[in-house]
């Protein structure tokens, strides 16, 4: 039984590896690279990784960290950028305290679309209560899935 428990973490491990791959720029798509230069010309300290067959590059853009994600064909597909709570528009601050009062704000990420759309993802902690939610500019609540199931007393 030991055996086969290993066995199967290994394959699991084996197979999670290959989901996500670290590449060299001679390993990505000319495509995916001259999209990128094209949309962020002035990126450095660039990381390229191939992630469920679409290309996501981390990189810094005026010392911001940034992660872009492009398909195989070079078309962008979207943007995450790290941003402090102190950022945030003051609608969506208001809708937090409104919807979500006395949660704590963790990984607050702003992620902008090809359909010109942005909005703003964190996590939102409250004793045993802990969402993954999705804010509009405007401070709607777009998405709110829940991270951990509330123990019960």
């Amino acid at each position: 039984m030991k055996k086969l428990i290993v066995l199967l973490s290994a394959c699991l491990l084996i197979s999670l590896l290959g989901y996500t791959q670290e590449l060299t720029p001679e390993k990505v798509p000319t495509s995916v690279l001259q999209a990128f230069a094209k949309k962020f010309p002035a990126a450095t300290d660039v990381k390229y990784e191939l992630k469920q067959n679409n290309y996501e590059i981390a990189f810094r853009d005026k010392g911001v960290r940034e992660f872009a994600k492009f398909n195989p064909t070079g078309k962008w597909l979207e943007t995450k950028t790290a941003i402090i709570e102190s950022d945030l528009p003051k609608e969506v601050s208001a809708s937090i305290a409104k919807n979500f009062a006395g949660f704590k704000i963790s990984e607050v990420t702003t992620i902008e679309t090809p359909d010109n759309s942005l909005f703003y993802k964190m996590d939102l902690k409250k004793g045993n209560e802990e969402y993954k939610v999705h804010f509009s500019p405007k401070g709607d609540v777009l998405k709110k899935t829940p991270l951990k199931t509330p123990v019960k007393k």
